[in-house]
């Protein structure tokens, strides 16, 4: 009886995490979708169309394709080649940040960790013995080609860190890969 006395039911979530819990896994697969239909010609097109309001297209579709599980670096390099280097850079951390914003969010919201004390208790406990919170591990696992970005997003919302010190260092980690990939863009198509 004291067992079935302490049980007590849970409160409904909010609406708005309702609807993010069906929508924003729809968007990632959007961002797919878009990622294997989007080449650096069409955006070298999209470019001349739009012309100074290019950068404000790009950036909400690189953020999506970047925090879906496909790599987003074709857009990084494009801009390298379209714009110049400090502005392709600035575009490049932009798109990437938010990405990973929008991907830790959405990770977050899918397992329901608010705390690392919730994540103790929600986690498998190898996965809680990850140093998710580290910015070691923040910044040095973002730079794993292909995964790393992914792998530090989901680590570090499963893991229960905290949504500021999950910006601050992936804000930090974003900025050598933008640097390098924008120079990479900018020698292939001649602007450096």
């Amino acid at each position: 009886m004291p067992r079935e006395q302490e049980r007590v039911p849970k409160a409904p979530k909010p609406f708005w995490k309702r609807i993010f819990r069906v929508a924003l896994p729809i968007v990632l697969l959007v961002g797919c979708w878009l990622a294997f239909q989007t080449s650096g010609d069409d955006l070298r097109q999209m470019h001349q169309r739009l012309g100074w309001i290019a950068p404000i297209v790009t950036i909400p579709l690189h953020a999506v394709v970047a925090a879906a599980p496909v790599p987003s670096d074709v857009i990084v390099i494009a801009n390298g080649g379209l714009y110049s280097y400090p502005f392709a850079v600035f575009l490049g951390w932009l798109g990437w940040f938010l990405g990973s914003i929008l991907e830790f969010l959405t990770i977050r919201l899918l397992t329901g960790v608010e705390s690392a004390e919730d994540s103790q208790k929600k986690m498998p406990t190898w996965l809680s013995r990850w140093p998710a919170g580290s910015p070691w591990f923040l910044v040095l696992g973002r730079q794993i080609p292909g995964v790393g970005a992914h792998l530090t997003a989901g680590v570090a919302a499963a893991g229960g860190v905290s949504f500021k010190r999950y910006s601050f260092w992936t804000a930090v980690g974003i900025v050598p890969g933008a640097l390098l990939l924008s120079a990479i863009g900018a020698h292939l198509l001649g602007r450096v």
